[in-house]
């Protein structure tokens, strides 16, 4: 028996497809068993992906919070400065 397999990937930017051919040969494998191949094959590859779609998913969230409180906290500070600047100022003047 000679079992072979082929895969092919195109990317574009947002897209990428993922091609796969297989073919043997002396009807030692029926439709049902290579059936059945695949179906574990693309579950296993589903499973990857959907856990690194949500993982990256996780880290973009967080990613945005830390920006968001750094955000925050600048512009706080952006605040406590331009207080003291103008409470220096009414000094300097007196």
């Amino acid at each position: 028996m000679k079992l072979t397999y082929h895969t092919s990937q195109h990317s574009l930017p947002g897209y990428t497809s993922l091609a796969l051919g297989i073919a043997y040969t002396d009807g030692l494998l029926d439709e049902e068993q290579i059936s059945s191949a695949i179906q574990l094959a693309c579950d296993s590859f589903q499973r990857s992906i959907s856990s690194a779609v949500v993982s990256n998913s996780r880290q973009a969230r967080v990613r945005q919070r830390q920006a968001n409180q750094e955000a925050q906290e600048r512009n706080q500070m952006d605040k406590i400065l331009e207080q003291i600047l103008c409470e220096s100022t009414n000094l300097s003047t007196v």
